[in-house]
């Protein structure tokens, strides 16, 4: 993670702020009406166009099925949301072309989405498509599916990767989109430990479609966008085949959206993405998710004593944070995935909910409300990005074990009313830490000593005031060493959770 060279936030380019992605099924499984309209899709635009929206992103193909248009080409989407749709489609009217106008009646761009893996299966897809079937020897092993459903693509192949650009193209020549989205939410695109070997496959494919947008966009008069939603850091990328640099410093990509496909990642290297994008058109939208991480997803299953309240889905605090983290780290804006999830049923519910993408939207306005930063493991511990986290690990054995972790907070001192940091971790109430926050040491609790009464039911949180001048802008380092150890415990004390909250002037 590197540090931008200023001290304040880069000013965004571009006048797109907000891009909002609609997935396969979510909307129309559990908000739109049945049967769906014309008009009910153009209620479900405008609710966007009035929350701030720049850019809508409907997904438009999953698992070799079609969703909010049909073909004959194509297998359309048999499962029973899409069956909302039938009136519309027997009748001729293709939904995805009511919502590419009514956005461009808004305003807004419209761009067409394709998951480029998914391994949703079951309950989610009872069947595959005819083409999985006809061509086994396509798929990847995924050990959480059964032998007989599987769903991944081996982009090794060159069938996969002609498959895959027709689709697109079918859609572009079919519909006057503003451009397409590649949507890259799983872990596999090609066998285990051979991503970076075989990245230059889906280079290819990425060069192939920058090549037949910019033909159509010479033959329609106006540039044709290519995107990419892609994992949170440059070395999940690389490893999984994505050679995000190359996609673009070769100019072939004209946003990117990192981000875990799950969980908002607090303290991936946005800046690092941003020091790529800066030298050229290219920009730069990281994606929020509706949770902090796997652990907040799943804490309203874990027993009492362990839940902290508000912790199941990202509040504003935590969007304003991460808003503040984004373009700290020269984000042109960002890009909101799965915010039904979160925003849908929970008040304030849709779509009031909508409205804090305005905030968002507006660093200076954010800036004005309270940051509720988290830096956890976003994603599950048996995947490549439990690797990438931020942990210390204390052996109670050792004499003052120490150890650095590593966070993100592009936050000014001057404009800073009151901040307080915690950490959390397999601590005991008697184990007793030294804590230094970039160098200067950092007293616990009220008047300098924790709060033994209100620590009891959370024997491993410990709380910091922070001083006025405590945080760095960007990467700040906290430093933790067990001074002494619980005597009747044992083990390895492992802390991987920090937060800071930030009251602005």
């Amino acid at each position: 993670m590197q540090n931008p060279v200023s001290d304040s936030p880069l000013t965004p380019r571009g006048e797109h702020r907000i891009l909002y992605v609609s997935d396969p099924s979510s909307i129309v499984a559990n908000f739109l009406p049945d049967p769906v309209t014309a008009d009910s899709l153009r209620q479900w635009v405008d609710m966007l166009a009035d929350s701030g929206v720049d850019i809508f992103q409907q997904d438009c193909f999953n698992q070799g099925f079609t969703v909010y248009w049909r073909s004959e080409q194509m297998p359309y989407d048999q499962r029973p949301q899409h069956a909302k749709f039938l009136t519309m489609l027997d009748a001729g009217e293709q939904p995805l072309q009511v919502l590419l106008d009514r956005s461009h009646e808004r305003g807004m761009t419209f761009i067409a989405g394709f998951r480029m893996n998914d391994n949703h299966s079951g309950e989610h897809y009872p069947r595959r498509a005819a083409f999985m079937d006809a061509h086994p020897e396509w798929l990847l092993p995924d050990p959480t599916l059964e032998k007989d459903d599987q769903r991944m693509l081996d982009f090794s192949f060159e069938g996969v990767r002609q498959f895959i650009f027709e689709v697109m193209e079918m859609v572009v020549d079919s519909f006057d989109v503003d451009g397409i989205e590649m949507t890259f939410r799983e872990p596999m695109y090609f066998p285990p430990s051979q991503g970076a070997d075989r990245a230059h496959c889906l280079t290819e494919l990425v060069q192939r479609l920058r090549d037949m947008l910019d033909e159509l966009g010479r033959v329609r008069g106006r540039k044709l966008l290519l995107g990419a939603r892609v994992y949170a850091t440059m070395q999940e990328n690389l490893a999984l085949g994505l050679d995000v640099p190359t996609w673009i410093t070769k100019g072939f990509v004209d946003y990117v959206s990192p981000m875990d496909p799950m969980y908002c990642n607090f303290n991936a290297g946005y800046a690092d993405f941003s020091e790529l994008t800066r030298k050229g058109d290219c920009m730069l939208y990281p994606g929020m998710a509706p949770w902090t991480s796997w652990q907040a997803r799943r804490r309203n299953q874990i027993p009492a004593e362990r839940l902290v309240a508000g912790r199941t889905n990202m509040t504003r605090s935590n969007y304003r944070a991460l808003a503040q983290t984004f373009y700290g780290g020269g984000a042109d804006g960002l890009s909101v995935y799965n915010h039904f999830v979160g925003g849908l049923y929970p008040p304030p519910y849709y779509p009031q909910a909508l409205q804090v993408f305005y905030e968002l939207r507006d660093l200076p306005r954010a800036a004005r409300g309270d940051r509720h930063y988290i830096f956890e493991p976003p994603g599950d511990p048996d995947t490549i990005m439990s690797a990438l986290t931020e942990r210390v690990v204390l052996d109670r054995e050792s004499a003052q074990p120490s150890g650095i972790f590593r966070f993100q907070a592009y936050e000014q001192n001057d404009q800073i009313q009151v901040a307080t940091l915690m950490l959390r971790g397999s601590l005991t109430l008697h184990d007793v830490v030294d804590v230094q926050l970039n160098g200067a040491t950092i007293a616990p609790g009220p008047f300098g000593k924790p709060d033994i009464k209100y620590q009891r039911p959370f024997p491993d949180i410990r709380w910091f005031p922070l001083p006025a001048d405590a945080l760095a802008y960007g990467e700040n380092q906290l430093s933790i060493t067990l001074t002494k150890a619980d005597p009747d415990a044992s083990g390895e004390i492992v802390i991987d959770e920090v937060e800071l909250w930030v009251q602005p002037v």
